[in-house]
């Protein structure tokens, strides 16, 4: 799925939609942060915890963590632009930072964090590698991404047959690889971190608004999706069946993999 701020160079891909990305957004973090904060509480983030959340986007994440750490803690939220971060929170440091390109923003953090960022750059083993020296001998390394994108709607529907090939064609047209999250974990492993662990789940739920992440995505590479053969009646089609409170729809796969610095 195409869930983050898709960035190169210091821009979007998918256009400059101001009203569109913020629904977005704001559906990605409705859909996945309670998964995200599950995951974050199972490595047992606490009070007192330094936190650098990586790809910070609208800073539900970050506010969260701020309010878990405490004042004794700190949290860092970075991202390559604040257009959609409310930095007001008391206890968090905003930053912009190019987690591939520019130096660390600190170091001996307890845990680093980043979801559905590392899907969408060239090197992503090697951003692993650089961020983990970012961590604390013991700390964690907590990371989301895309795992694929079978979409199984009931009532069964032929309409996804030839779109999804296409969808991925198109997205990796653009630089993003929806399949990454199935090497989250030997990545970890690569990037010499211990004990690689984590969870693999699709979204189950009605057609509607709970796909609005899914479909502002696709509708980000309408250009994308035309160049590989899908036709706008197709495009047309698809939308309307995620938008169809009668079909039950399962979502693509998502991985949440985590491992601690030695």
């Amino acid at each position: 799925m195409v869930f983050v701020l898709l960035v190169s160079d210091r821009r979007y891909l998918f256009g400059e939609d101001v009203a569109r990305e913020r629904e977005r957004l704001a559906a990605v973090e409705r859909a996945f942060d309670a998964r995200s904060q599950n995951a974050l509480t199972e490595v047992g983030v606490s009070t007192g915890w330094r936190c650098w959340e990586v790809g910070a986007g609208r800073g539900s994440i970050a506010r969260w963590l701020s309010g878990i750490v405490g004042s004794g803690g700190e949290v860092l939220a970075t991202d390559l632009s604040d257009r959609w971060f409310d930095p007001a929170t008391t206890g968090i440091r905003w930053l912009r930072h190019d987690v591939a390109n520019d130096p660390l923003p600190g170091d001996r953090f307890d845990l680093v964090h980043a979801r559905f960022l590392l899907e969408h750059l060239a090197d992503p083993g090697s951003v692993i590698a650089r961020i983990a020296d970012a961590l604390r001998p013991g700390g964690v390394l907590v990371l989301e991404d895309s795992a694929g994108l079978g979409v199984n709607i009931t009532p069964a529907t032929g309409v996804l047959d030839r779109f999804l090939p296409a969808w991925d064609r198109a997205g990796r047209a653009v630089g993003w690889n929806p399949t990454y999250g199935r090497e989250l974990m030997s990545d970890l492993r690569m990037a010499g971190l211990r004990e690689p662990q984590g969870h693999q789940y699709r979204q189950l739920a009605a057609g509607g608004s709970s796909w609005t992440h899914v479909i502002g995505g696709i509708r980000r590479l309408e250009a994308q999706l035309i160049e590989q053969g899908v036709t706008h009646e197709q495009l047309t089609l698809v939308l309307r069946c995620l938008e169809d409170s009668t079909n039950l729809i399962v979502g693509p796969p998502i991985t949440i993999a985590w491992a601690w610095r030695g």
